[in-house]
């Protein structure tokens, strides 16, 4: 099944580097693996990827990819054949690549977007180019702004009023049309979504649908002859309808699937019948649901009692029907759909050529005759093959992070606990690979958001960066993350400093009394609401943790509601509303600034200056409230960095820092309690 050489992997690497984003190379250029006698060095875990994204062109002789850095992104085309670039679109700073899409066999259709956050991707502007697979001819075809030069992304969104546009069908019978759908923010409703009709050479636009419930947010759904026939509409209170259309006809007729939660369409049937989506009608987790348009018949072809739907994987050929459910409760699991399918064998012994890992075919020619794999586990970021279906033969493309050894890293492992209430909690515990999982010092990670994210099996950079150096790292999936059904995000609303604190409490006393973690060596460190439940779960549980470590948190609840770019908007307000509560009691008493009275462990800030989602005055009240308490803490702000710190030199710094901290109050693996309390004075239970 396997044709791995590495032959050309490097030279894909450094090629991309060299011809795309050569302000860039100084970030350690090499390629190469780290030696395994050398410490694994802080800038090889914070190095963008080499590459992301890659889609085969419909013919299959090119692979376009994005290539990222801090500042911008690129687009670089290259032959399947043998690897080399045949052309490339480099974005001037400021300006990245949020997606694209081949609309024709050397064309494709980008959307551009900026940076409003370091741990976020980029976010669209609403504005579509064109550009030809040897990086010719390129053309903003949609939107007003074009390419901007910018790092305001506050006043960018108010300059253009919120608008947006995405491609919904690349109609790849009309190589002079493509259809996208728009949405632009007027005041204080949406405008109606439209699906529009877009001429790729003279930017004419022609309206082909709209909303069937005006002043809601719209998921349009194109059948193979792309026709719009299916839409869901949902507003803010996500109350959700969803609609048929005739073919060929104009009007809606809604259908009797109301709910809280809006179902996502994902494709139609082959012969136009069903569609395809991932819905919540058959209990509490989603479900990949069949809806047979002419009877009204929904059919739950997989579902999951723990965990949601977390992928499709689809044939090969050109109907890319469903073939089997992927769900992610704890480790990816596969579950394959209809027997008689002739692809299911062909994907089963896939899976089996790559034993321990997980096998996505990411992009697929239009014939079905190749594919793109993506391969990847918890010790890896990934790597992709070129897969024959006829010949079942995968050929090594290319890798993510190639300067990362596998053989290096750390095991992911997922667990499982009772909450103190008896809620199912899931999470991972990635152990340092040459110390015994025994009275580990522990670093507790809770992930930011906080609401519908969550932190999975895959290769989690910071997790690894932590274990390299000796500490276990604890990350749960508390209430309000994403992946456990609607009821379990719901669960954490208005809970930010209760219900999901408890969940991180217990899911540390769980791996104490697992024997993993050492008690007396526990610190906790988290980014945005993870800075949040930094802290505040250091002031509710004063004699648990050693140290905290917040970055580019929340402290003031009610400063949140006045300063954050999210109450720039009157869905923004409304969302911090049913996540915080709209009465300053209730802000009150879930602000960290609020409860400093009880924290024992000394704290690091760490923040951005120019951070608009979490503004630098929630870290200056935050050290405003130790100064006047007199507790022990350190202080890392940066000029010129927003929601995470994107600079590379900085992001060394910050690390470099972080493990000063650690090592002072917890130590190292090899250190022992007694000699952490002789440096920092800790006194010891």
């Amino acid at each position: 099944m396997q044709g791995r050489t590495m032959a050309g992997s490097g030279a894909l690497g450094t090629l991309l580097l060299a011809l795309l984003l050569p302000a860039t190379a100084h970030a350690n250029p090499a390629s190469e693996p780290v030696s395994g006698a050398e410490p694994i060095p802080i800038e090889a875990f914070v190095r963008p990827k080499a590459f992301h994204s890659p889609q085969l062109s419909p013919d299959g002789r090119h692979i376009a990819l994005v290539v990222p850095s801090a500042y911008q992104s690129a687009l670089a085309m290259l032959k399947v054949a043998d690897s080399q670039q045949v052309g490339h679109l480099q974005l001037p700073p400021g300006n990245h690549i949020v997606d694209f899409d081949w609309i024709g066999d050397r064309q494709l259709l980008v959307s551009l977007g900026v940076q409003y956050a370091a741990d976020e991707p980029p976010a669209a502007t609403g504005e579509l180019a064109v550009v030809d697979v040897d990086g010719k001819n390129f053309k903003v075809i949609y939107g007003s702004a074009g390419i901007r030069n910018t790092r305001g992304a506050r006043a960018l969104r108010k300059q253009f009023n919120y608008g947006n546009a995405f491609l919904v069908d690349p109609l790849f019978d009309d190589p002079e049309h493509v259809a996208i759908q728009t949405r632009k923010w007027a005041g204080a409703e949406w405008q109606p979504d439209l699906v529009m009709r877009l001429n790729v050479k003279t930017s004419v636009l022609t309206e082909v649908a709209r909303s069937p419930e005006p002043g809601s947010r719209t998921r349009f759904l194109l059948d193979g002859d792309g026709r719009v026939r299916y839409a869901v509409t949902s507003r803010s209170t996500f109350k959700s309808r969803t609609w048929q259309r005739a073919d060929g006809g104009k009007d809606w007729k809604p259908l009797e699937i109301e709910g809280e939660h809006p179902p996502k369409p994902l494709v139609f049937s082959g012969d136009g019948r069903s569609v395809f989506e991932e819905a919540y009608d058959f209990g509490p987790t989603s479900c990949l649901v069949e809806h047979v348009l002419e009877s009204g018949e929904r059919r739950a072809l997989a579902c999951d009692p723990e965990s949601d739907l977390f992928d499709v994987y689809r044939s090969f050929d050109r109907s890319r029907t469903p073939i089997a459910a992927v769900f992610s409760a704890g480790r990816p699991e596969v579950r394959f759909l209809d027997k008689a399918h002739p692809h299911r064998v062909l994907l089963q012994e896939l899976l089996a050529a790559f034993p321990g890992k997980q096998v996505v075919p990411a992009s697929v020619s239009r014939d079905g005759s190749l594919a793109l794999l993506y391969v990847y586990d918890d010790r890896s970021p990934g790597d992709y093959y070129l897969f024959h279906p006829a010949t079942k033969k995968a050929d090594y493309f290319a890798a993510v992070g190639e300067w990362l050894d596998p053989d290096r890293m750390n095991e992911r492992r997922p667990f499982r606990l009772k909450a103190r209430d008896g809620t199912t909690l899931w999470g991972y515990l990635t152990l340092p690979r040459d110390k015994p999982a025994k009275a580990l010092p522990l670093v507790v990670n809770p992930h930011g958001g906080p609401y519908k994210l969550r932190d999975d099996w895959a290769f989690d950079h910071e997790a690894q960066l932590l274990a390299s150096r000796g500490y276990a790292v604890l990350q749960v999936n508390f209430r309000g993350s994403g992946g456990y059904g609607n009821g379990f995000v719901d669960a954490g609303k208005k809970a930010w400093g209760t219900t999901m604190i408890d969940d991180i409490t217990d899911a540390v006393r769980w791996s104490i009394g697992q024997g993993f973690v050492d008690e007396r060596r526990i610190c906790i460190y988290g980014s945005s609401y993870g800075g949040y439940a930094s802290v505040m779960s250091a002031a509710r549980e004063p004699d648990l943790y050693r140290c905290v470590i917040a970055a580019a948190g929340v402290y003031d609840l009610s400063l949140l509601k006045k300063e954050s770019d999210i109450a720039d908007t009157k869905p923004g307000l409304e969302y911090l509303d049913e996540a915080i509560g709209n009465t300053r009691e209730e802000q009150i008493a879930q602000s960290p600034v609020n409860h400093l009275d009880r924290l024992k462990a000394p704290v690091f800030i760490i923040h951005g200056k120019e951070d608009e989602r979490t503004p630098v005055s929630q870290a200056k009240a935050l050290r405003a409230g130790l100064i006047k308490r007199g507790h022990p803490h350190e202080w890392l702000v940066k000029d010129g960095e927003g929601h995470g710190f994107a600079d590379t030199a900085n992001q060394i710094e910050q690390y470099t820092k972080i493990f000063a901290f650690l090592e002072q109050y917890i130590g190292a693996a090899s250190t022992s309690p007694s000699a952490i309390a002789a440096v920092s004075g800790a006194q010891l239970p």
